[in-house]
């Protein structure tokens, strides 16, 4: 007995057809046209909240954080804090860093050409982070207030004031920020909540130093990052600058203890050390200990970004 579309009805028929008639328009279309990425990371990346305070008439950017900490009393807890920055802070420190990298040496003032590229990075990029860290000291007032806030609700002592702030840059999201220098201002960071190794680096260099605790910037151009080197009693990796012992502390991602370097990054040897917060004379006449400039002498250290 025969059966299909000649035993059936005409529009029964052209259903049929019709059906896998489109069937093949569609299969053409999705063959001939490209893929479409409609998300827009860049626009992403570059958006935070903002809110009219109509006390003040100001914009003003509410950056909220959470993380866990286990403190000195061994009490593994969750801890929220907020940040009210003003938009126009905000603003500044971003042009800071855009005129920062539209800067000749001569501005920068370093006239003197550099025939040697390892002096060249060393020296450029160390009057980079020092401007950067003395034009963000003064920004970070309310981020500073913020912290204290719960260091005296918490009644933590020196130990756990230390490690609060560490852990928290640690578990700012790692993200790159792009542009020219690939780097965010501390305010940046709090503001857009990621940021590189570099980026949060600064951000913890300058909460330490107001917080009374010696610090040093670290960065490798052999392993294109950055990490912050911090002056305690400790044990572990350390570098020697000026007669100080800074330990190796990463800030890119969460559970690095100081004196700890991943093992993908760990010879010391491919490691710069600078103290961003003295000036510049200081940097160019006293980069390490004599007893390491012959170790040292060879390594061109760079901001951590890639060529």
């Amino acid at each position: 007995m025969k059966s299909g579309c000649l035993k059936k009805s005409f529009f029964g028929c052209s259903a049929v057809f019709l059906f896998f008639f489109l069937i093949i328009i569609l299969l053409l279309i999705s063959a001939e046209l490209p893929d479409i990425d409609f998300t827009s990371p860049e626009k992403v990346k570059r958006e935070y909240v903002i809110e009219f305070d109509s006390l003040t008439n100001e914009k003003v950017i509410n950056s909220s954080f959470a993380w866990k900490l286990v403190d000195n009393r061994l009490k593994k807890r969750e801890f929220e804090i907020s940040f009210r920055l003003l938009e126009k802070d905000v603003k500044e420190a971003m042009n800071f860093i855009e005129k920062l990298a539209s800067m000749s040496y001569e501005e920068l003032g370093l006239a003197r050409q550099y025939t040697d590229p390892i002096t060249e990075s060393r020296v450029v990029w160390a009057e980079v982070y020092r401007r950067v860290y003395n034009n963000s000291s003064p920004q970070l007032k309310s981020v500073l207030e913020g912290f204290n806030k719960i260091f005296m609700k918490e009644n933590f002592d020196a130990r756990d004031k230390v490690y609060f702030v560490i852990t928290f840059v640690q578990n700012i999201k790692y993200e790159r920020p792009g542009g020219t220098l690939d780097l965010f201002p501390p305010l940046g960071t709090i503001a857009y909540r990621f940021g590189d190794c570099d980026s949060k680096a600064m951000l913890l260099y300058v909460i330490l130093e107001r917080m009374g605790i010696d610090c040093a910037m670290m960065w490798s151009y052999n392993y294109k990052h950055a990490m912050i080197g911090i002056k305690v009693n400790g044990r572990g990796n350390f570098l020697t600058t000026n007669g100080k012992k800074y330990y190796f502390l990463e800030t890119t991602y969460p559970n690095w203890d100081v004196g700890e370097i991943p093992p993908e990054f760990g010879n010391t040897k491919f490691w710069f050390v600078a103290e961003i917060d003295v000036s510049r004379t200081s940097l160019e006449s006293s980069d390490t200990d004599s007893s390491e400039t012959e170790t040292r002498k060879n390594i061109r250290p760079s901001p951590a970004t890639p060529e």
